[in-house]
């Protein structure tokens, strides 16, 4: 009985510490502001905007140019939880039949305000895999030839402290389920819009300090026990 009084006060002690940890690693931000930049080749239209900034290429043919809408997440997004993936912003590649030039990397710049805490500055590294929409297309297709974007994350400031614990900020990719499936590539089809969510997370990289009053409260459950001891023995 004596090691059971002392395993439950233990197990409590840990749930506890854990739960007010967990709840500590939290984050709040406050706004998210994005744009285009190293935009290759030239000759590509490049439209910065608040909350959607654009490209668009090539020569249409008779339905549009090319090009990728990107808008920013609603803001703002309280109580992040730290390895929890949430939606920087709605990307969009209209796929369009064209000819001339064709996008082959862009950089996304994107600024992520956290409350209370610094200004985190990442690039979101993009390439673009134009196909010439004939076959044989060389890869499975479902249109004549999907064409491909990828993503990663290029250095940028990702790393940072609040409060004595660091975090790090980590691109996570494309999602077309509502962040279910997160991948750093998909493929898009020939003639119509291709939308997808782009994903990123924080983790906290060093351990989160308990807070005062969760300290006060371990130390009152191990006093209930030592109470218990004394109970005892008398």
């Amino acid at each position: 009985m004596k090691f059971a009084s002392k395993l439950a006060t233990v197990s409590a002690v840990a749930l506890l510490a854990g739960a007010i940890g967990a709840s500590a690693a939290t984050l709040d931000i406050t706004s998210i502001d994005s744009g285009w930049s190293a935009v290759v080749p030239g000759g590509v239209t490049v439209s910065n905007g608040n909350p959607t900034s654009t490209l668009r290429w090539g020569t249409s043919t008779g339905q549009g140019r090319s090009g990728y809408d990107f808008t920013d997440a609603a803001t703002p997004i309280n109580n992040l939880i730290s390895d929890t993936p949430f939606l920087v912003g709605n990307f969009d590649h209209i796929n369009q039949p064209i000819t001339g030039t064709t996008l082959q990397t862009a950089d996304l710049d994107v600024d992520i305000q956290i409350t209370g805490g610094p200004l985190v500055s990442s690039v979101f590294s993009f390439t673009h895999t134009e196909t010439t929409n004939s076959t044989p297309c060389g890869f499975p297709s479902t249109s004549v030839c999907d064409d491909i974007v990828s993503v990663v994350s290029a250095l940028g400031g990702g790393v940072f402290d609040i409060l004595g614990t660091t975090y790090n900020f980590q691109v996570l990719g494309f999602s077309t389920d509502n962040g279910a499936t997160i991948v750093n590539a998909f493929q898009t089809l020939e003639g119509q819009s291709n939308p997808a969510g782009l994903y990123a997370k924080f983790t906290a990289t060093t351990p989160v300090p308990l807070p005062a009053a969760g300290w006060l409260l371990i130390a009152g459950i191990g006093g209930l026990a030592a109470m218990r001891r004394k109970k005892k023995a008398a």
